[in-house]
């Protein structure tokens, strides 16, 4: 589990208070003075140390509220406000101006989001034309138990039960910007170990390539009259009766001051959680920055919507929870803790042998892609280094995996993928080799002293993992038979691995009609969420066998807010 964090259930104060605690802000005791309160109380220490750590926390906590602004350069008005372009604000945008909204969105960056081309849907018309029937409980239940049931089921059937006409939705306005649509039968089908997988993922193509979806909402967006403003971040929400009333809107910033915009039926937020905001990772998610060597966030989840619903109120889920992947390099001998210098190595989610650093085995690497990232949490350093061979290109063949970590295309016809082998190969010679993040070797024993590995355990390793290949069998660890494939062709390469972030999944709470929740679990009037600024629907670890579930959630949701709030 990637959580971080010690309880707050001691000397009576529930968890639940605590979120009570930091979010009212106007009113007893301050977000941070109960923040270093709580840490005192978990810590121990002299009363010096104690004062250090309030103080500390005082100066840099997220969750203290900013100065309420009341000087604007320009007031707008509008229905619908959506706070983010990404593909949650998208979707949201397209769904109010097509029931006749009045939409302003606004983006903290210099341009729209950027989409994802993997999207979960369930019961499609692709599906349907494919013959691909998904059991909709089935995967409800396979969702709650990546979870430990730690969601709102309420939320996941809401996904699988209107994911199904948003991407019918989305496949005939692709289809009117000369793109197309394209489902991966093979992602169901059961060649990927005890994990259970769902032709659920759709993409979408032009000409042979994938195609963000965000780029052709801009245009669909623009067709419907929404206002799209760049450069515009969100500073505060606007909620009335000081901080007990409806949310009517937001102020945000600009090059000219800040401005004011009111929302007549309703705010959307879709800023993209926080994982581009190193503070509240740290605080909210140390484990996760331990684990992860490098980033592929976007620019724009800085937190910004889920720091201001906070702030007039909103409850949060509990439970810390981010998107890993196994595809960062680091080099050999360095600690992986400056994430600016992590490079890419997208082969890591082939389930290659892969060794802790004292040259052993320690888990099946044939897992979703972050399991072999908690993994190695409970190693020596926290890191792992992946081995290969020259026979790399036949067994990734024979791996076949799916999803973002193909090699191959699938044989559905989709050309969706992000190295094939012939591009993984040019950039692990052209780059990764000269840089020293990937090494080589015509032996074991140079490999592992490249790596930095104990020799001899090492190379003991490696031929008991051949061995185990040679019978067919992986007595230690129960790898797949078809994906033990023996280390025996030099030259031999190897990595030092790390997690790479993608996304923070713990958001705000909402509810089925994706309203944010106070703490008391109640409405928020005025007040929508979606994207990762909502929660709810993920908790300890994203399930990325579950192909697209993530932005599937994401766009659904979007459009059903959209709907939601312009029919008020």
């Amino acid at each position: 589990m990637i959580s971080g964090g010690k309880s707050m259930e001691k000397k009576g104060l529930s968890r639940r208070d605590f979120l009570k605690g930091t979010v009212a802000g106007t009113v007893g005791i301050s977000a941070v003075g109960l923040l270093g309160a709580c840490a005192t109380q978990e810590t121990g220490g002299n009363a010096e140390q104690k004062t250090e750590q309030t103080e500390k926390v005082i100066q840099t906590s997220w969750k203290t509220p900013p100065q309420a602004i009341t000087d604007f350069v320009d007031t707008i008005n509008t229905e619908v406000l959506v706070v983010g372009a990404g593909n949650a604000g998208m979707f949201a945008a397209c769904a109010a101006a097509e029931k006749g909204a009045k939409v302003t969105v606004i983006e903290r960056n210099a341009m729209i989001g950027m989409g994802r081309e993997w999207i979960g849907g369930v019961g499609t018309r692709l599906q349907k034309e494919a013959g691909v029937n998904v059991n909709k409980f089935e995967i409800i239940e396979e969702l709650s138990r990546y979870a430990s049931n730690r969601v709102d089921q309420r939320l996941l059937k809401l996904w699988v039960d209107y994911s199904g006409p948003t991407m019918d939705w989305l496949e005939n306005v692709v289809k009117e910007y000369g793109s197309y649509m394209v489902l991966e039968t093979d992602t169901g089908e059961e060649t990927h170990g005890v994990y259970k997988t769902y032709a659920i993922q759709h993409n979408i193509q032009n000409q042979e390539k994938p195609i963000e979806s965000t780029h052709i909402l801009k245009e669909k967006a623009q067709a419907l009259g929404v206002e799209i403003l760049l450069d515009t971040p969100m500073v505060q929400l606007i909620r009335e009766n000081n901080n007990t009333g409806k949310v009517a809107g937001a102020i945000a910033k600009t090059k000219s001051g800040h401005i004011k915009i009111v929302a007549g039926k309703g705010t959307i937020l879709c800023t993209g959680g926080y994982s581009n905001n190193r503070e509240m990772l740290e605080e909210l998610n140390p484990l996760a920055v331990q684990s992860c060597v490098g980033t592929a966030s976007h620019a724009g989840s800085k937190g910004d919507g889920i720091k201001a619903a906070t702030w007039v109120g909103a409850a949060k889920d509990d439970v810390p929870t981010v998107m890993i992947f196994d595809r960062c390099t680091i080099i050999a001998g360095t600690d992986g803790k400056d994430w600016s210098k992590a490079m890419w190595l997208h082969m890591g989610s082939q389930p290659f042998l892969k060794v802790n650093g004292q040259g052993e085995r320690f888990a099946n690497e044939s897992t979703p892609y972050d399991f072999i990232v908690h993994a190695a949490s409970l190693q020596p350093g926290d890191r792992y280094c992946m081995i290969w061979d020259g026979n790399w290109k036949e067994q990734t063949r024979q791996f076949h995996t799916i999803g973002c970590s193909r090699l191959q295309y699938s044989k559905s016809g989709s050309k969706l993928m992000l190295f094939d082998e012939n591009a993984t190969e040019g950039m692990h010679n052209g780059t990764l080799l000269p840089q020293g993040f990937i090494v080589e070797s015509d032996t074991l024993e140079g490999l592992a002293e490249k790596l930095k590995l104990p020799v001899d355990t090492f190379v003991k390793t490696v031929r008991r993992y051949n061995e185990l290949c040679s019978k067919g069998v992986d007595e230690d660890f129960g790898k797949e038979s078809y994906r033990m494939l023996a280390l025996e062709k030099p030259p031999y390469r190897g990595a030092l691995m790390g997690g790479q972030l993608l996304c923070t999944l713990d958001g705000l709470r909402v509810n089925t009609s994706l309203q944010v929740l106070d703490t008391n679990l109640e409405p928020i009037e005025g007040l929508y969420a979606a994207g990762n600024d909502s929660g709810g629907f993920f908790a300890d670890n994203y399930p990325e066998y579950i192909i697209g579930c993530a932005s599937g959630r994401t766009t659904t949701f979007g459009r059903l807010a959209g709907q939601i709030v312009a029919s008020l």
